[in-house]
Parts: C-alpha cells; sequence; structure tokens
C-alpha cells in the first residue's frame, strides 16, 4: 500500500470517530467563559464542531484538497460567531484546539499509523487547521466591521433624538433606551472631550472586551461627547476603566445623571466645562473644578461681573496696600484657617486679621459669613488679576 493509500485510510478511520472527536472538543472548549457564557446552546457547538471537523478531514483526504469549500465553511463559521457575540481570541483558540484534538486521534496508537508517516504529515494537517483558522478570522472581522457600523448608525440616529433641541417625551426615551440596550433608569457618565481627540477615544472603545458595559460616542461641533451607562451606586469618582478612556488629554466631566432623561442636561454641562478649560489642558475635569471659573465668567458676560464690587470698594487704599489685603484674603479663602494663612504669608496671626478687617472695611464682606466669602471668591479672581486698577 503506497503512502497515499495509507494517509487516507487513517483519516477515514479517524473519520468515524467523528462523535467522539467532538466530544472530546466540547470538553476542552466549554470551560472557557467565553463559551460558556455566550448563549450558545450545547447542540449548536456541537453542530459546528462535528461540520469543522467533517470539512478538514475532507481536506486531508484528498490529494489536491477542495480550498474553496473547506473556505466558505469557515467564512460561515466566522460571520456566525461574530453575530453571535464570541470573542475573536476565543475563536480562534477554539479552532486551534481543533489541531490537538485531530493530531491526538491520527497519532493515537490504536490506529497503529507509521510514525514516519505522521512526521511527514504533521505539516499538512497543521497548515489546514491554520487556514481554516485564517478564513474564520477574516470574514469574523469583515462581519463584525458591518454590524459595528450598523449599529454605529443606529446609535448616532438615536443619540440624535436624545439630544435633539425639543425635549423627548417618556415614552421616547423609553424607546430610545430600547434601541441603546441601555437601562434607562442608570446613572450615566456623560464626558466631553476636544473633537480631534475622538479617534483616540473610539479606538480605545473598540479595544474594550466585548462584554463590558456599552459606551457612545457622539460628534458635537467642536467636542466629543462620551455617554456611557454606570452602576448608580459607584463612586462620584471615574472608575479605573472610565478613566482610562480620557489617558493623556482634557475631559470635561459632567455630574453624573440618573435617568437616560438627565443625559441631556449634563451634555449642556460638559460642554460647559470644556469651553472653560485653558488651552493645553490635560486630565478629568469637574464642576468641582471649574465651577467657580464658569460662574464668574458667566456673570461678566451679563454684565454682572462680582470684581466690580471689589474694585470699587478697594478704591479707597493705595496699591500697595491693595495688594497686600487681596493676598490675605486669597490665601484666607484657599485655607480657611487664620494660623495657616498666617504660616502661608510668614506674619503674625493678628496682621491677618487686620488684612481681612480693612477689606470687609473697603467692599462691606465679611468673609467669616459663607454668602460674603463665596462673592469674594467670585469677584477675586478677575480683581486679583488687576492688581494696579484703582
Amino acid at each position: 500500500m503506497g503512502e497515499i493509500e495509507r494517509w487516507q485510510g487513517l483519516v477515514d478511520a479517524v473519520g468515524g470517530q467523528l462523535p467522539d472527536l467532538v466530544e472530546k472538543f466540547l470538553t476542552r472548549i466549554l470551560p472557557d467563559p467565553a463559551y460558556a457564557e455566550s448563549g450558545l446552546t450545547l447542540e449548536e457547538l456541537r453542530r459546528s464542531s462535528l461540520s469543522s471537523f467533517s470539512a478538514m478531514l475532507v481536506a486531508l483526504r484528498e490529494t489536491a484538497p477542495d480550498t474553496d469549500a473547506l473556505g466558505l465553511m469557515a467564512a460561515e463559521l466566522g460571520a456566525r460567531r461574530a453575530r453571535q457575540g464570541v470573542p475573536l481570541d476565543s475563536l480562534v483558540r477554539a479552532i486551534r484546539l481543533d489541531f490537538s484534538v485531530l493530531w491526538d486521534a491520527l497519532s493515537a496508537p490504536a490506529l497503529g499509523a507509521d510514525p514516519a508517516l505522521l512526521v511527514k504529515k504533521a505539516e499538512v494537517v497543521w497548515s489546514t487547521v491554520d487556514r481554516f483558522a485564517a478564513s474564520v478570522h477574516e470574514k469574523y472581522l469583515t462581519e463584525l466591521e458591518e454590524i459595528e457600523g450598523a449599529d454605529a448608525d443606529l446609535q448616532q440616529q438615536y443619540l440624535t433624538q436624545l439630544l435633539a433641541p425639543s425635549e423627548p417625551s417618556a415614552t421616547d426615551l423609553s424607546r430610545i433606551a430600547g434601541a441603546l440596550r441601555v437601562d434607562a433608569r442608570s446613572a450615566f457618565l456623560v464626558a466631553a472631550i476636544d473633537r480631534n481627540d475622538s479617534l483616540t477615544v473610539k479606538r480605545r472603545v473598540r479595544a474594550r472586551p466585548p462584554r463590558d458595559t456599552a459606551v457612545f460616542t457622539y460628534d458635537q461641533g467642536h467636542h466629543t461627547l462620551i455617554i456611557r451607562p454606570r452602576n448608580a451606586s459607584a463612586e462620584e469618582r471615574l472608575s479605573f476603566q472610565e478613566a482610562a478612556l480620557f489617558d493623556g488629554m482634557a475631559a470635561a466631566v459632567a455630574p453624573h445623571p440618573d435617568g437616560i432623561g438627565g443625559v441631556r442636561t449634563a451634555v449642556s454641562a460638559a460642554r460647559e466645562i470644556m469651553k472653560d478649560l485653558p488651552m493645553g489642558s490635560k486630565g478629568i475635569f469637574t464642576l468641582r473644578d471649574r465651577w467657580l471659573s464658569i460662574t464668574s465668567h458667566r456673570l461678566s458676560q451679563v454684565g454682572c461681573d462680582p470684581a466690580r464690587l471689589v474694585n470699587a470698594g478697594l478704591r479707597g487704599c493705595g496699591g500697595e496696600e491693595r495688594n497686600r489685603i487681596l493676598e490675605a484674603v486669597a490665601t484666607f479663602l484657599d485655607c480657611g484657617s487664620l494660623v495657616e494663612s498666617a504660616a502661608i504669608l510668614r506674619c503674625h496671626r493678628n496682621t491677618v486679621v487686620n488684612r481681612l478687617a480693612a477689606f470687609e472695611k473697603y467692599t462691606g464682606l465679611d468673609l467669616h459669613k459663607p454668602r460674603d466669602a463665596a462673592l469674594a471668591l467670585l469677584a477675586l479672581p478677575a480683581a486679583d488679576a488687576r492688581p494696579g486698577h484703582e
């Protein structure tokens, strides 16, 4: 018997053990959480495994294998697994297991295969499995790209409805949440980034594990919005995974809204915080960080600049005295302690008391009263920026 006939006889013998091959494969693959939690039934896995082994054995038996038939089978499997949400690395790892299962069967002592023949055909078996895996991989990526493209288009449509000038009704919000596959009652992370950074964030979103929480991106003017459902009981501070999306760039994070209806207001807040940031800023900025600057700027825009109250009162003192008073006020407002302010300014505590008293005399603002202290906080940055103004 020639080499070809001996090899075909060996492949046929393994083909007679197909049910056993399938069960061995399932025993090895089911511990993978990606398969155990995929929703795929055992029957579906058994059926696809049987088809895969059958196609590879046919290819191994032929002296001139029909690679198109094997490729079609692989393409169908790749597309189906992409639609079923099986992670690509788990899928490829499962196909690589086909080699070990096949090789164990071909080299089983019970079949009495010639060792020299097995050595010679090892590369053939591996290349057949590898070719099958490559075809699955290619079709999986193509299908996934089409799925993601279609999903992205739909997401953009529903996000546009959510953020439209006219406020959606409760029914509309429920429909939008359903279409986006999020809980309408969730808390949400809403952030704004510079549109130039959007490509980086979108790549990071695509690189996340498939079963991670959804992250939506939406380009709006000069900014890109990032919207992500989060646990309502989660801390106000971002998780490591959330913060990692914005590494190396500036991100303006709104107060987390409860429910999808609050996303609209949060978007306005995130954009406002983003517009307030100085050029070249990097890091994560919240309303807690920027409220003073935003409020002061907004008041100035409508002609209600609090600095005018301070500047008008301080016209009665000289430039040097004015600077000392403002320095003491700024230090005290920053730390809230007379003793600490004196240490920072390297002067006696009574000196700080006297300067705060002078500030009250000139402006009428008592910094020990919260309302007056808040007004002084708003007024001071602008007043301090113009120390020579009288």
